[in-house]
């Protein structure tokens, strides 16, 4: 039992280690929904709202979100090339819901130089991204969102949405939040007593 542990242990870290290597930039995640009518609930709700419009099963929709993270990207820094799914979610991400369904990004100012968010493997879309590029890209505008879906309904992981974070010139603020698969518990997703208020 102890060999297992210590190996799950030092499995654990070696893949936030990695993860860490791939982001410069830095974030906080939004977890205090004391406030009905804070930002960070106002978020939740609006979230649940774009994947559930039945109040009977609103609150399970709500369980199923991480808590809302602010990701700031100073001059130079970026997120290299990656999934917000995970192939083996069912039994790496058990304890933060499973697999990755739905990806929200909520762009807070508008970024004139850098910071684009590109889809490495989708092409360019006309009138969407960025002139000269060949890939999609989405350049931050404050009030902006975008959603999308890094696995399907079931599960089943989507490599075409590997995305990055490009190198930001100017500064570049993001509200991020995931919905997965099943529910989130504490310290990853919404409490009951915030489940409660939402």
């Amino acid at each position: 039992f102890l060999l297992t542990a210590c190996g799950i242990a030092a499995f654990t870290i070696s893949r936030l280690d990695g993860l860490q290597e791939l982001r410069t930039s830095t974030s906080t995640t939004l977890d205090d929904l004391n406030d009905d009518n804070s930002g960070t609930t106002v978020f939740v709700k609006q979230s649940t709202k774009l994947f559930c419009n039945d109040d009977d099963l609103y609150r399970l929709e709500a369980s199923m979100f991480e808590a809302p993270t602010v990701i700031r990207y100073e001059p130079g820094q970026s997120l290299a090339p990656h999934f917000d799914a995970n192939r083996s979610a069912e039994t790496e991400d058990v304890n933060r819901g499973g697999q990755t369904l739905a990806t929200l990004l909520v762009y807070l100012n508008d970024v004139s130089e850098g910071g684009l968010t590109r889809f490495g493997k989708l092409q360019a879309v006309p009138g969407v991204s960025d002139p000269g590029e060949t890939m999609l890209t989405v350049r931050p505008k404050r009030g902006d969102a975008l959603l999308f879906f890094p696995a399907d309904a079931r599960g089943q992981f989507d490599e075409r949405t590997e995305h990055e974070g490009c190198p930001a010139v100017d500064e570049k603020w993001i509200a991020r939040i995931w919905r997965h698969k099943a529910r989130v518990p504490p310290p990853f997703g919404l409490n009951d007593d915030a489940l409660a208020k939402i």
